[in-house]
């Protein structure tokens, strides 16, 4: 429905004013104002309600996704553009509607340009965008209208821990993938896209491929695929500066909501040397995050392991200059079982509980938040080591310029 403006409203006013005054003291003139006012406002609602049909007409919709087959809580990143004719003084502003099962707004689109946003689809089945909302105004009148025209891309949906299948059996094979995890393999598939020029061929999935007759490329389970678990490394109170640590605190308090609200829960581990404080399993109450966090400080190193890193840190020491001649393999060899002869008795009830932590998520990903303002960082290559031997990416959150270099670290973002 058609809705006037303030400028209508204030011609209306003026119009019964002067009708009211041409009745009362008999004024021609003013019933002549009156009506031509009436009239005036009459043709710009006949004219509003023509230009916005001719432009309702024109819209012409371009969305782009970045896969069209994903698995349930999987975000999707889509790209719109809208063109259409505008009519002069007229404003437009369209909305894109995300599915039903979507969880995210999109933001208004301004005409011939293009608008990004993210959504996440929480529920499996084929869906598709239900249309836009097309809003116009000028200086008299303004109309919202709801376009549900039928727009690409569809999208299906699959199940957490289900593949994607046609739902056919052909010569007594059932079509169909199995998406389980071990402790020792790398990520799962969480959908699949279009390939894309550099796309490895390894990444191809042929069964859907020669299903739909085009290529299309696996995308691994990465930080979207599971609630992300977030280790905080407190820094020792020797050497720690009060503005830094309140800026590290206000990183990873950031990271944590964030990480709550974009990907629907999070796991929390907070340690401090060779001691683990508090740990929260898979949580989406962001205050319960925040409180697990919160009258955090620098602490006294009160359990420090100054560990070995591993026989694999060893070896790589034993080829250091001075150690080449005929005499290295003996020393490694030597190296190695001395090692392996006191492995079983040297556990750390650090790495131990660690694991325990580790085992109770069910993240692929870990992001370790530290300083790096102590000696003793033989803490971080364990809890490293012990995401590593459970398949997991390790992220490294660091200052800028950090010397220290933890084995098993895949990325190293600066904070």
């Amino acid at each position: 429905m058609i809705r006037p403006t303030r400028t209508t409203g204030g011609v209306a006013a003026l119009a019964l004013a002067l009708t009211a005054v041409a009745i009362l003291i008999d004024n021609p003139a003013a019933a002549l104002a009156a009506g031509s006012l009436a009239i005036f406002l009459f043709w710009r609602a006949w004219r509003f309600s023509r230009d916005f049909q001719a432009l309702a007409a024109s819209l012409v919709i371009e969305r782009e996704v970045d896969r069209t087959i994903l698995r349930q809580g999987t975000e999707v990143h889509v790209r719109v553009r809208v063109d259409l004719a505008v009519p002069p003084g007229m404003e437009i502003r369209v909305r894109d509607i995300p599915p039903a099962v979507a969880v995210g707004d999109a933001p208004p689109s301004p005409p011939q340009k293009t608008v990004a946003y993210t959504i996440r689809l929480m529920a499996p089945g084929k869906t598709a965008f239900e249309g836009v909302v097309l809003e116009a105004s000028d200086e008299y009148f303004s109309h919202d209208l709801v376009i549900r025209r039928p727009t690409a891309p569809s999208l299906r949906v699959f199940p957490v821990g289900t593949a994607e299948t046609s739902g056919e059996k052909e010569a007594g094979v059932r079509d169909g993938e199995v998406d389980r995890r071990s402790t020792l393999e790398g990520p799962s598939v969480r959908g699949f896209r279009l390939y894309q020029v550099g796309d490895g061929p390894g990444r191809i999935d042929w069964k859907i491929s020669a299903r739909r007759g085009t290529l299309y490329v696996r995308e691994l389970t990465g930080l979207e695929a599971g609630a992300p678990l977030v280790a905080v490394d407190i820094p020792t109170r020797e050497g720690s500066d009060p503005e830094v640590f309140a800026r590290y605190s206000m990183i990873v308090c950031d990271a944590v909501e964030g990480a709550i609200e974009s990907r629907v829960g999070c796991s929390l581990l907070v340690i401090a040397g060779g001691e683990v404080l508090r740990f929260l399993p898979w949580t989406h109450d962001v205050g319960k995050a925040l409180s697990t966090l919160g009258g955090l400080a620098p602490v006294e190193p009160r359990a420090p392991l100054y560990r070995s890193p591993g026989p694999a840190i060893l070896a790589a020491r034993a080829r250091l200059p001075g150690r080449e001649g005929g005499g290295e393999g003996t020393y490694i060899a030597r190296l190695g079982g001395v090692l392996a002869a006191f492995a079983a008795e040297s556990t750390s009830p650090f790495a131990v509980t660690v694991g325990k932590a580790l085992d109770r998520v069910e993240a692929s990903e870990i992001h370790l938040y530290t300083l790096l303002n102590q000696s003793d960082t033989s803490h971080l290559l364990q809890v490293a080591h012990q995401a590593k031997i459970r398949g997991m990416r390790v992220v490294l959150r660091a200052p800028v310029g950090s010397p220290v270099i933890i084995p098993g670290v895949d990325v190293v973002e600066a904070i």
